[in-house]
């Protein structure tokens, strides 16, 4: 038999996204909409962007990796034909949330 780690042996420290990225729309029903992405690929996408960040000082650092981060995001809705995988909460029926992106190309 292998030898396997305790998946509970060592605690690892996870990085808090301090922002909430997310797509507001209106639907062909002219219904508005706001929903915030719950999906571990948005989060690295961030850690990219914020540790590719080539700026000098925080503050532009800062912006500048949040614009790289909206623009890939509004980059999907540009050049890909963006859907949307979303769920709800047991609780809240009716209140959505993105939890993965599906973005083939356009053809």
């Amino acid at each position: 038999m292998l030898d396997q780690l305790d998946l509970f042996e060592e605690s690892i420290d996870l990085e808090k996204i301090p922002y909430q990225f997310g797509y507001e729309f209106t639907d062909e029903a002219g219904d508005q909409h706001k929903y915030s992405i719950s999906d571990w690929e948005i989060m690295q996408l961030y850690r990219n962007c914020k540790d590719n960040s080539q700026a000098n000082n925080l503050l532009a650092k800062e912006q500048e990796f949040l614009n790289k981060v909206k623009q890939k995001l509004e980059g999907f809705i540009i050049d890909k034909d963006l859907h949307f995988i979303v769920g709800n909460f047991l609780n809240y029926r009716k209140l959505f949330m993105i939890i993965g992106l599906f973005y083939p190309k356009i053809v």
